[in-house]
């Protein structure tokens, strides 16, 4: 009977054998496919994660570059109103300027320079500076130059009256002064360069 029984054994053995082996290459593919899937969505969610970023990046950068065309626009709107502002200013301060002496201190004389005060205080308040010219040297980036005449009390290149008022917005020209500025006292003769040693032995 034992010898009956030991060849079924026998033959039972390479059965769980293959079936162990057959069972080892599988269970391997599918951690290697498992790996590759994995690998797939890390690159799939640091792609995302890179456009997510970018995104964001362009949507701050739109954000800034609206907001700076708004404060432009808004800036360019203000200065053209105060442009159309500044030549009733002009007049009232030339108005100012030609009071005669005995209508100084009459009571409409007096309320022109009230009204001129207090637009120039609204415009102050406003960031709008007038440019003080007189005195000061010519500067082409805030003045322009209407002629050159001679001066006494003004050295060459000093703005020596203005025509016209310039102004500043924040610290910005939104209007140059027009001004004249000195060419020196009058008949100052350019000063002429020595001659030098070889010239003078030349002449000799």
């Amino acid at each position: 009977m034992s010898d009956e029984k030991s060849p079924a054994g026998d033959a039972n053995q390479p059965a769980h054998a293959n079936d162990a082996e057959t069972r080892e290459p599988s269970a391997n593919t599918e951690l290697d496919q498992l790996k590759r899937e994995l690998e797939e969505t890390r690159s799939k969610c640091q792609t995302y994660l890179d456009l997510a970023q970018r995104a964001q990046a362009d949507f701050v950068n739109y954000k800034r570059r609206v907001e700076q065309e708004r404060g432009d626009f808004a800036r360019s709107a203000r200065a053209d109103t105060i442009l159309k502002v500044l030549p009733t200013l002009d007049d009232l301060e030339r108005a100012v300027q030609s009071l005669p002496a005995s209508l100084t201190d009459s009571d409409w004389a007096q309320g022109i320079i009230l009204i001129e005060r207090k637009l120039r205080a609204v415009l102050d308040s406003e960031g709008i500076k007038r440019i003080e010219a007189v005195g000061e040297p010519f500067d082409p980036w805030k003045e322009e130059a209407l002629i050159h005449e001679p001066s006494q009390q003004f050295p060459s290149g000093t703005v020596s009256r203005v025509f016209r008022s310039g102004y500043t917005m924040d610290g910005r020209v939104i209007r140059p002064a027009q001004v004249v500025v000195s060419s020196g006292p009058p008949g100052e003769a350019e000063p002429r360069p020595e001659p030098s040693a070889e010239e003078g032995s030349s002449h000799a």
